[in-house]
């Protein structure tokens, strides 16, 4: 195994522990917007970069007519997909396998922050995602109030989980670090166009007055108008 997949292998490990296994997804949870968006337009066809792991699967294959996942790890090894899902590995630090205006929405949860280049994951993210389609992106929020307090006092802003050292996954695996503003920019130059921001977690009323300084993780709903 590289240096490349046994780092990508502690990602996926991560974030399939973090799924939820519910079939309803709370307000508040990082998939919320995928589920609102999904049920309110039936009959796409999807893709999702990184597995979110089985129930999540499950659960939005019913609502779709196609579901694409790719993962740099094989995530039908232990789990049968359902019969419209197509799943592939791959590495989404490298051209994304996939027709340009492929798939009517592109879903990246805890993903983007992970790959070597944002600027080429956001290209290639907008390349697969139809003109008029939607793109659902996570990520967390460096300029956090929470964030600020821990550089204020001299100790590393943490992104990810608390017990990132102990796990030994440097800040959960984290690359590079997003603001919303920048995360806009970045968006942006790939004619995405922002369509609404969800706040994760609790507290959600105070998060909503101001997500630039309250959200810590935040999941972005993006139009594609083209470039």
């Amino acid at each position: 195994m590289g240096a490349a997949e046994r780092f990508y292998q502690k990602v996926h490990a991560l974030n399939v522990g973090q799924a939820s296994s519910a079939d309803v997804i709370p307000v508040g949870h990082r998939y919320f917007p995928v589920q609102q968006h999904l049920r309110a337009e039936r009959e796409q066809t999807v893709c999702e970069l990184g597995f979110g792991g089985p129930s999540l699967l499950t659960l939005f294959s019913r609502l779709c007519r196609e579901y694409h996942v790719i993962d740099i790890v094989d995530c039908t090894a232990a789990h049968a997909p359902p019969p419209n899902v197509r799943a592939y590995q791959g590495n989404l630090d490298n051209d994304f396998p996939f027709q340009d205006g492929q798939f009517d929405s592109v879903i990246a949860m805890m993903v983007v922050e992970h790959l070597y280049d944002p600027f080429h994951a956001m290209a290639e993210i907008a390349r697969i995602c139809r003109p008029g389609g939607t793109v659902i992106i996570n990520l967390p929020n460096i300029a956090a109030l929470k964030c600020r307090l821990s550089l204020l006092f001299g100790n590393m802003p943490v992104t990810s989980s608390a017990d990132w050292y102990e796990k030994r996954q440097w800040d959960g695996n984290h690359l590079h670090y997003f603001t919303v503003a920048d995360t806009l920019r970045l968006a942006a130059l790939n004619g995405l166009r922002l369509v609404a921001m969800h706040p994760v977690g609790r507290m959600l009323w105070l998060k909503r007055l101001r997500p630039q300084l309250f959200c810590h993780e935040i999941s972005y709903v993006f139009r594609h108008a083209g470039v």
